[in-house]
């Protein structure tokens, strides 16, 4: 089947456009050379007119005018110029003629524009058949022949337009001679352009095709700096990133697999066990709190999958509202309080106002909060020391939670955001989690119009900061 590839459709267009260029260069030139030529021509024939005029003018001082010396001029002006040539009086009548001419006009009147012109007294340059002498359309000029004031008549020298125009025919053929090779080499010059970026095309093609099939690791060379070739290169950013996303999904699965069957078991487990007696009633009671901890982890992995679904697919909706931040962290620090005692961790909280009003959706800065304190306690050391601060400056509400545990690697901190992404397990003392928090936290925050970094020392201690738009002071 024919395809019309992006190769063939440029060869047509540039094919197309070399012929309409020069289409319109040959009738420019044509019409330029056509008027050059035709001026050239009348400016030749006036010139032999006055020649003429200056030759009859000698012989009639000399009283030598007659037949065979006019027949003598007409036939060198034949000759030479190769145009038909012939003599009329003052009155119009035809007196002599050159010999190409029937002689039966000779003693006849005429009735024409050039005519009238001459006997005018003035050159007349006309191209037709004078008053049907010719069969044929010729250029003719026409020169009055005044002596000493007194027009005697004019000569009208007459030159076929065939031999003018087969003079242009052959520029038009010398046109096509050089026009054959200059489309060769056009095509050879736009063939080579036109591989050159149909080339990496079809490669990237036959690469998508590849990555379609789930072979994610391949690669286009790039071997330009031009539009295609940054193609090229942001098609291997994509392949990497579709790379890196698929990566991250078999972790993520990976991980919530896990964090899913962990749970499971042991709520499946610990059920059992009570249903046929082998927990005793009196113990009953503490293995039940352990069975909604793990419910509680179940919940939290739902509910943190749910959020970021809601987010990417855009339905998440602000419900915003004024509110005072100061009072929103003090809630979350006293619900974790049994989190904080379990690693015996201090807790300090720092307002630089006694009340920071913010405008934003309560719920979600609450749950950022609780993120952000949970990542603080899981890579904390037992007996270490989590900081919460707020300042307002710049007109903007400055969020602060530090802890003093072990920092994130540089490497680390490109990727912290990310979904699905765990800090290195020497740094995970709480291995709970599959990463799914802080991209939380950077999605309700991004969706607030704000902003959201991270500052780590390997050696220890790492900072998260937000901010937050404050309310409108009435």
């Amino acid at each position: 089947m024919f395809k019309h590839t992006i190769l063939k459709k440029q060869m047509f267009l540039y094919m197309s456009i070399i012929l309409i260029l020069f289409g319109i260069f040959g009738s420019g030139i044509s019409f330029i050379y056509t008027r050059h030529y035709m001026n050239e021509q009348e400016q030749q024939l006036i010139l032999q007119g006055e020649r003429f005029k200056e030759s009859l003018s000698n012989l009639y001082y000399s009283g030598d005018i007659d037949a065979s010396s006019l027949n003598f001029e007409f036939q060198v002006m034949k000759k030479y110029m190769g145009t038909s040539v012939f003599f009329m009086n003052s009155k119009g009548q035809i007196s002599f003629t050159s010999s190409d001419v029937n002689q039966k006009w000779i003693g006849q009147t005429i009735t024409d524009e050039a005519v009238n012109i001459v006997l005018n007294g003035k050159v007349a340059t006309v191209q037709g058949k004078i008053g049907g002498m010719f069969n044929e359309a010729v250029l003719t000029v026409g020169y009055p022949i005044v002596i000493d004031g007194t027009l005697i008549g004019g000569v009208f020298m007459c030159k076929p337009m065939d031999i003018l125009r087969s003079s242009m025919s052959s520029v038009v053929f010398l046109m096509l001679g050089y026009m054959v090779p200059v489309i060769i080499m056009g095509l050879a010059l736009i063939y080579y352009s036109t591989k050159k970026i149909t080339g990496p095309l079809i490669e990237m093609n036959e690469a998508a095709k590849v990555i379609a099939d789930g072979r994610l690791d391949k690669r286009i060379e790039v071997e330009s700096e031009d539009e295609v070739g940054q193609l090229a290169t942001s098609f291997n950013l994509m392949a990497e990133s579709l790379e890196e996303t698929e990566k991250c999904r078999r972790e993520f699965i990976a991980n919530v697999s896990h964090d899913l069957r962990s749970p499971l078991t042991s709520i499946r487990g610990f059920i059992e066990a009570i249903a046929d007696g082998t927990i005793p009633y009196e113990k009953q009671n503490y293995y039940l709190k352990i069975v909604m901890e793990e419910t509680g982890r179940l919940s939290k992995l739902a509910n943190d999958m749910v959020d970021l679904s809601s987010v990417q697919a855009g339905a998440m909706v602000l419900e915003r509202c004024d509110f005072d931040i100061n009072d929103l962290i003090r809630e979350s620090v006293e619900a974790m309080e049994p989190r904080f005692n379990k690693k015996n961790i201090k807790v300090n909280a720092i307002f630089t106002d006694e009340v920071t009003i913010v405008n934003a959706d309560p719920n979600k800065i609450k749950r950022v909060i609780q993120n952000l304190l949970d990542n603080a306690v899981k890579f904390s050391y037992d007996g270490g020391e989590i900081t919460a601060e707020v300042q307002e400056k710049d007109k903007k509400v400055f969020v602060y939670i530090r802890d003093n545990g072990k920092g994130i690697t540089d490497d680390e901190m490109k990727h912290v955001f990310e979904r699905f992404f765990k800090a290195d397990a020497s740094r995970g003392l709480d291995k709970t989690g599959v990463g799914l928090g802080l991209s939380i936290v950077k999605e309700f925050i991004n969706a607030h119009g704000e902003r959201v970094d991270v500052k780590s020392r390997p050696e220890g201690g790492t900072e998260f900061l937000f901010t937050l738009k404050p309310a409108d002071k009435k």
